[in-house]
């Protein structure tokens, strides 16, 4: 029991966790980027920003930003 109840708090027992260290992991390789200009679409929001995306953007991520930045 913790003692809430009583008023009398027990001090805390120190408590350790299993640790191991291991290699690092590999370096993951760098992401493909189309080519400049091949497959880029320009979209200017009302509000003035201007975002340029390529092929390879990912449609439900640019539709939240495109969300947010148009408030």
């Amino acid at each position: 029991m913790s003692g809430a109840l009583t008023g009398v708090t027990m001090p805390s027992q120190p408590s350790f966790a299993e640790v191991q260290i291991a290699e690092p992991a590999a370096t993951l390789p760098a992401p493909t980027v189309a080519q400049p200009g091949l497959g880029r679409i320009r979209i200017e929001l009302p509000t003035g920003v201007r975002l340029t995306v390529d092929a390879s953007v990912d449609a439900d991520a640019l539709s939240r930003v495109i969300g947010v930045l148009a408030q």
